[in-house]
């Protein structure tokens, strides 16, 4: 529980604090259709960090083959793009909520799921709904946007547990991504 709360302050200071070159902005956003570019640049700037901390945590690992690359480099940057369906109600998951929705979820998870609600009307709990299914809203806009469909698997599966050894080339993917997001 220690680790977890010192992790999120240190994400949280870090996010506090963020800051985008636009060179770095322009290289990782060629890795994504255009329609994904502009919904990346409507992240809050401390979610667009996170993402591309996860981007060149993953660039700077060899082993992922050169063909994979780009739908890895696109899951990397969109993974919590489902996160906007908050603030198209008018709600936005940003520092101050992040961190106590994460630990809400680690402490009491039955609670987080009971109070959910998919209807945006319902304000906080529409926001736990969000929080919940961001992988799955994000991986449906990104197919809407001309994402891959591995890319699209990497962005609705980045927050599974594998129960098993990687079976496959997604899963081992999975695994790279929810390792760099981990470190971030």
């Amino acid at each position: 529980m220690w680790q977890t709360g010192y992790y999120r302050l240190r994400q949280f200071w870090r996010g506090w604090f963020a800051t985008i070159d636009p060179a770095e902005l322009q290289h990782a956003l060629a890795y994504l259709p255009p329609p994904a570019q502009m919904r990346f640049q409507a992240l809050p700037i401390d979610a667009q960090r996170h993402s591309l901390n996860v981007l060149q945590t993953l660039q700077q690992r060899s082993a992922v083959p050169d063909d994979l690359t780009d739908d890895l480099a696109a899951a990397a940057l969109l993974h919590d793009i489902g996160k906007l369906a908050a603030d198209e109600a008018g709600l936005r998951i940003n520092l101050w909520v992040r961190g106590p929705l994460v630990l809400l979820e680690k402490v009491a998870p039955r609670w987080l799921e009971r109070w959910a609600s998919p209807e945006a009307t319902q304000g906080w709990r529409y926001l736990l709904y969000v929080h919940l299914g961001h992988p799955t809203i994000g991986a449906q806009w990104a197919t809407a946007w001309g994402c891959t469909p591995l890319t699209c698997w990497l962005i609705a599966h980045h927050q599974d547990k594998l129960t098993a050894t990687p079976g496959n080339e997604a899963e081992q993917l999975l695994i790279l991504l929810q390792w760099a997001d981990s470190l971030n």
